[in-house]
């Protein structure tokens, strides 16, 4: 069977700072997820934890509280709609969510690449695609080492637009090394994790560069990693991205409902 297109486990609400549109309210979202027939709607606005240490100014206001705003979820005998963060990996063990406070969420949504927050996230001697790249399996590698409630983690968005704005992505992506990082995806693959296919990320022109876009699905996949779909959409417009693009992108993943993530 083909792989399912009825959920979107990555979504933010205007409580995220780089959303802030009156229209992305939870109650707008769970009717898209309605009218397209999803069975699984995730909430995951940004999220730095008071009591994780090194938020940048931008992160601070965006803590526990300020994203608990949302709650409660509304209830819907359709669409499971659940309560997540997106919180953020700066590499090591700092993690913008505390251990004390994983049992807040249903979801937790991890990205290794905002490369874009410079001295935060990235390092600003990493200044090539090819350090890039070995940051990008590094930080997987470091990731891959926390103790973690993996059964409800996803690896956020592997071909992210932000991993290198200064030059090619798509060389990022083709520089990744492969044996490092296979090793790392058997390890999620075994570990549990989620492994998201966020449909932002394969926007206007991705296919001129398809090989570079895919291969790291493509070699997770190959490892035994499970998948799921994300929207990661900041506005109205951004939530069709799933069931516009999904379909095309798992196809030339020769993914199927076997390679689904499911989140218990």
């Amino acid at each position: 069977m083909a792989f399912p297109i009825n959920h979107d486990m990555h979504c933010h609400t205007y409580l995220s700072d780089c959303s802030r549109h009156p229209q992305q309210t939870v109650e707008n979202i769970l009717a898209h997820a309605k009218k397209h027939g999803f069975k699984l709607q995730c909430i995951t606005d940004h999220l730095w934890d008071r009591m994780a240490p090194g938020a940048s100014n931008w992160y601070k206001p965006q803590d526990i509280e300020h994203i608990k705003k949302n709650l409660p979820l509304p209830e819907d005998d359709e669409v499971r709609l659940v309560f997540g963060c997106e919180t953020e990996y700066c590499g090591g063990d700092k993690l913008g969510l505390n251990a004390a406070n994983y049992d807040q969420f249903d979801f937790i949504v991890i990205p290794p690449n905002h490369f874009h927050m410079k001295g935060l996230v990235r390092p600003h001697e990493y200044t090539t695609e090819e350090m890039v790249a070995d940051l990008l399996v590094e930080r997987l590698e470091q990731l891959s080492e926390l103790d973690l409630p993996w059964h409800k983690v996803g690896i956020a968005h592997l071909n992210c637009g932000l991993t290198f704005k200064e030059g090619s992505n798509a060389k990022v992506f083709r520089l990744v090394d492969e044996k490092r990082y296979r090793a790392v995806m058997k390890k999620f693959a075994e570990l549990g994790a989620g492994i998201e296919i966020n449909c932002a990320c394969f926007g206007a022109g991705w296919r001129e560069e398809e090989d570079a876009h895919l291969r790291l699905f493509r070699l997770a996949k190959e490892e035994g990693c499970k998948f799921y779909l994300a929207t990661d959409a900041h506005t109205p417009e951004e939530l069709n991205c799933v069931p516009e693009r999904g379909g095309l992108i798992c196809e030339l993943l020769g993914l199927d409902e076997e390679d689904q993530f499911i989140l218990t």
